[in-house]
């Protein structure tokens, strides 16, 4: 049996207190605990309604986790998951922070693309052609992800869900408007942390690469009577091992021809 509206909007309320108050929450009760990945989106759409209504958050666009396989196997997940960006988590870089207001700090390095035009629902399904043809820009990003879930990622996929796909801040780069010689899938990403290189990846650590992932996304939309819209975001994937950040760190994710990010946390 689905989740019910008042179920939902009891986890949502949850999930925000905990956030905002900085105190972990060792789950969600038994009683509003989602069973599934829709039950987690029922309580992700109220806990968006709520910062929308509450802090005047505005959705700038989309983020999508467990966009490869080993990502899926840890997370408990058959497929990626989606959440929702808002202007209230999103800065420009470079980026700074104070860690304590955070749980996790997981830093993720991430291609985001930036949409031109709308995508109608009835025209899907849409593939990586379709995206490529939709694109206004592409940009470096980086998510933090951070939940107030005390087991963070081992939490399961729909707890995660409901927490807004576990989204704690979005940092994004410069746009580049003349993408479209580069080869987004074979980009590669280093991630610095104090200069140390520790991290470096690709594009296509995001399975089929960004524009793929987005088409997945346009494609989950599609399913449930949503489209994207010219000037949303989407941030597209984790392209290195994400890594969890600690006070006093400054970290910088470099994605060549795209674009560079900082990000320190005080």
């Amino acid at each position: 049996m689905p989740i019910s509206a008042a179920d939902s909007a009891t986890a949502a309320r949850l999930l925000l207190d905990h956030r905002r108050r900085g105190v972990a929450l060792p789950a969600l009760p038994e009683a509003c605990r989602p069973q599934s990945a829709e039950d987690g989106y029922a309580i992700q759409q109220a806990l968006v309604a709520l910062r929308i209504q509450e802090e005047r958050a505005r959705p700038i666009g989309w983020k999508i986790g467990a966009t490869n396989p080993a990502a899926r196997e840890m997370l408990g997940v058959v497929e990626p998951f989606f959440g929702v960006l808002l202007s209230t988590l999103t800065s420009d870089a470079p980026a700074r922070f104070v860690a304590s207001e955070m749980f996790q700090r997981i830093v993720e390095p991430e291609i985001a693309l930036e949409i031109d035009i709308d995508l109608d629902p009835a025209d899907a399904p849409f593939d990586a052609d379709a995206i490529r043809r939709a694109v206004r820009t592409v940009l470096p990003a980086i998510e933090i992800v951070d939940t107030p879930l005390a087991g963070g990622i081992t939490a399961g996929g729909p707890s995660l869900i409901a927490d807004d796909g576990s989204h704690g801040r979005w940092v994004k780069g410069a746009p580049v408007a003349d993408w479209q010689g580069l080869d987004l899938i074979e980009q590669r990403v280093t991630l610095t942390v104090d200069g140390a290189l520790l991290r470096e990846g690709r594009g296509g650590n995001v399975e089929g690469g960004p524009l793929a992932a987005t088409a997945w996304l346009a494609n989950a939309l599609a399913a449930r009577g949503r489209g994207l819209r010219a000037g949303d975001f989407v941030s597209t994937g984790t392209t290195t091992q994400p890594i969890p950040a600690s006070a006093g760190q400054t970290l910088v994710a470099d994605f060549g021809p795209i674009g560079r990010i900082e990000v320190s946390f005080d």
